[in-house]
């Protein structure tokens, strides 16, 4: 019974140990969350190579041993980060840390990725980390790109705007406008003065010889 007891025992440490062993880790490849983890505190990133088990929205210093938090897109494309609030399209992912790129997986580098082309943030207190990240990452952002104007919290230089009419008036023109304003309604009154006043002496004439 002592024998039997035993062998229950060895049975039981062997099997506890194959499935510590077993636990998946930070960076692992994965189908499903549950690949990761049954108790839901890891998921599976499927958009990574043969999936990425990781913790998403992770806080500095949260993650697991051996693996760092890095921020992505903490700011918009092409604009360096400046420690401002990060943009509405920052995820945090935990990412397992490494040395070299034989500590890695197939498919992906050790780097750090607050270089190029990442330009991620790591939210830990030790910023010296690399971690394993897929090399296939690519980003239209260069190097040796300068920042683009819509970065800059000025804005671009905008030339000043001139509100002056497209046209100024000269003076011959106004005289001329003004004499014939001027010069054209006299006329035409004194005219009808003249015509009117012919009439009335015409008038005037018949009926006295009447």
């Amino acid at each position: 019974m002592v024998v039997q007891s035993r062998w229950l025992f060895l049975a039981f440490a062997v099997s506890v140990l194959g499935v510590c062993g077993c636990t998946p880790s930070i960076g692992d490849a994965c189908n499903l969350s549950t690949d990761c983890s049954v108790r839901g505190d890891r998921v599976c990133d499927s958009s990574q190579p043969l999936g990425y088990c990781t913790i998403r929205n992770c806080g500095g210093n949260s993650c697991p041993e051996n693996a760092a938090c890095v921020l992505f897109n903490a700011a918009p494309a092409g604009c360096p980060y400046d420690d401002r609030a990060p943009g509405r399209t920052a995820r945090s992912f935990c990412m397992v840390s490494c040395q070299a790129d034989k500590n890695c997986r197939e498919g992906y580098i050790c780097a750090d990725p607050k270089g190029d082309p990442w330009r991620a943030l790591i939210l830990d207190d030790a910023q010296d980390k690399r971690v394993c990240i897929p090399s296939s990452k690519q980003t239209s952002v260069s190097p040796t790109s300068s920042t683009p104007p819509v970065c800059s919290a000025t804005g671009p230089v905008v030339p000043t705007l001139d509100a002056s009419p497209p046209w100024t008036p000269i003076d011959g023109g106004a005289a001329a406008d003004a004499s014939v304003g001027s010069d054209a309604a006299p006329d035409a009154d004194a005219s009808v003065g003249s015509d009117a006043g012919a009439d009335a002496g015409a008038e005037a004439g018949s009926a006295d010889a009447g």
